[in-house]
């Protein structure tokens, strides 16, 4: 007989006491009596195609649990008497106590709204602006969603609600299967779903929504509240820009308007379009009217019109560009502002080295803010393409005291009034240097020679640039919080000014129900049995 063979043989009649042994039997059964518990589980949670078979050998490991339990009562008993015993019920009792800690820092965590998100995207974060109003509530919100189990939209908006009831202690939300309670349905007026219907509890009005986001979440708290739509109008008839979606495609156009006016209806304002050539007056519930980038003159009757409607105490949004027309210009004048020609030209802060393009970026101090005007407090940076100046039309020496002017936006001092666009070059004989306003406000009590302290004052926010608010770069950096806030500026919504979530690619990680409930349940027991098995293991090793 060789060494070797000598070898093998004294091996094999060392094991073979260890292998009859049924306290070794029985471990070995207990291990992979739980590997193929977990295994088993994590199969049928997870893969519905094998789930017969997971299921099998779940059923199989719980099988050898037993059986390790049956081999070695005697030994199993000792254990848990003996020193190994207690150690394992040390660890046993500090792993539940760490579970129960972990468990309750995640109920406390539940019940706290403060969140951190982690997405790259930002996509749990409710909005500023969202998050006051949730805390301006004065009475009871209910959201009744009627869905079906089986809509794949529900868990992700049920995650938002979520979030609204973590926010007020006001707002409540339900589901509500229309198939099976179609007698809610029919209370609700719900005529096709998933649908939402907010609903004021107090008073019972009701908004419902069809489009589930965060915006039109807010819009439907608010008219359920009770919060009044106010009339945004947009001035048309002088081939201004306008909606240009198709109502069969959807597309839009790049210099279409439409993005503006969903912003507005979203921040619960009503917008219809006026012709001033079928009105004798512009109606007094409008609160705010958008004059954009108007290429046409104005008749004297609509001068008129416009002039009454600013001495009566009226709000204006006017966008304008380069060579707005003349009438609009004289029409702003009496009310302290002046509308500049030519395109400002800047060097220093621009977009890819396009002068045309200034950059107004709160790191160069070129927003201008207070205490009052919150409109740009929370912007960063905006752009406008082919921006004119907007400056007072007297200097602050001359500019009466019932006329107040507040720049919003400005240029750089290497800026300049270029006459030529086609060829940007500073000429030092004619072009004047910067720094140029590029956005302000005015507050007039009256026109410039004739006071007038019996009406409500007329605000003015003016704009040098239309472009920003247009289509093509609507959602571009700050550019449509600059509007929008603008407007909830003017009407007094100080709630609404904020930065609004921004329009980014949702990546989601698609689950079936299988894969949800492996995921929800795992996360409670795969950690302690964890800590099980490691314990096994260090009392195999040290017994």
């Amino acid at each position: 007989m060789t060494g070797k063979d000598k070898q093998n043989q004294d091996l094999l009649s060392s094991l073979s006491p260890t292998s009859q042994s049924t306290a070794f039997w029985s471990f070995v059964c207990a291990i992979v009596g739980l590997l193929a518990s977990v295994s088993g589980g994590v199969i049928y949670l997870t893969i519905e195609e094998i789930s017969g078979t997971g299921l099998a050998i779940l059923i199989f490991g719980l099988i050898a649990v037993l059986a390790a339990l049956v081999l070695s009562p005697k030994e199993i008993g000792s254990f848990i008497v003996g020193r190994q015993g207690k150690y394992g019920a040390n660890i046993a009792v500090m792993t539940v106590a760490f579970f129960t800690i972990i468990i309750v820092i995640n109920f406390l965590m539940y019940r706290s709204p403060t969140r951190i998100d982690t997405t790259a995207t930002r996509v749990f974060t409710l909005a500023p602006q969202t998050a006051k109003v949730l805390e301006n509530l004065t009475g009871p919100v209910r959201a009744n969603a009627f869905f079906t189990p089986s809509d794949t939209s529900r868990e992700q908006v049920e995650d938002l609600l979520n979030e609204f009831e973590r926010r007020s202690s006001q707002f409540r939300y339900r589901f509500i299967d229309p198939e099976l309670n179609r007698s809610l349905a029919v209370q609700y007026e719900v005529a096709r779903y998933p649908s939402i219907v907010f609903e004021d509890i107090t008073n019972g009005t009701r908004q419902e929504i069809l489009e589930f986001s965060e915006p039109n979440f807010v819009t439907g708290v608010l008219v359920a509240s009770g919060v009044d739509q106010k009339q945004i109008a947009y001035l048309v008839g002088h081939k201004e820009p306008g909606a240009t979606r198709d109502l069969v495609t959807g597309e839009i156009k790049d210099d279409g308007f439409d993005f503006a006016i969903e912003g507005l209806r979203r921040d619960n304002y009503r917008v219809d379009p006026i012709n001033l050539s079928q009105f004798a007056a512009i109606p007094p519930n409008v609160a705010v009217l958008l004059i954009v980038s108007p290429k046409q003159e104005l008749t004297q009757d609509e001068s008129d019109i416009l002039t009454t409607y600013m001495q009566n105490g009226g709000s204006i949004i006017a966008l304008f560009d380069p060579g707005t027309p003349k009438s609009f210009v004289e029409l702003m004048k009496p009310w302290g502002a002046n509308i500049y020609d030519g395109s400002v030209a800047d060097v220093v802060s621009n977009v890819a080295g396009e002068p045309l393009t200034p950059l107004i970026q709160r790191a160069n101090a070129q927003f201008l803010s207070t205490v009052k005007l919150s409109i740009t407090d929370q912007l960063e940076v905006v752009f406008f393409p082919d921006v004119t100046a907007i400056e007072p039309v007297l200097g602050p020496e001359d500019m009466p005291s019932h006329i107040k002017f507040a720049r919003l936006a400005m240029s750089t001092p290497a800026s300049w009034l270029e006459s030529d666009t086609e060829k940007v070059e500073y000429q030092e004989e004619s072009e004047p240097l910067g720094p140029f306003t590029l956005a302000g406000i005015f507050e007039s009590n009256g026109t410039i020679n004739e006071p007038d302290f019996t009406t409500p004052a007329t605000n003015l926010i003016i704009f040098g640039d239309s472009d920003f608010a247009r289509n093509r770069f609507f959602f571009s950096n700050d550019n449509a919080d600059l509007f929008l806030n603008s407007v909830n500026w003017l009407t007094e919504d100080f709630d609404l000014i904020s930065i609004r979530p921004k329009v980014f690619p949702v990546r989601e990680l698609v689950v079936n129900t299988r894969q949800r409930d492996f995921i929800k349940w795992s996360s409670w027991f795969l950690p302690p049995l964890f800590m099980i098995l490691l314990g096994a293991y260090v009392w195999w090793k040290r017994r």
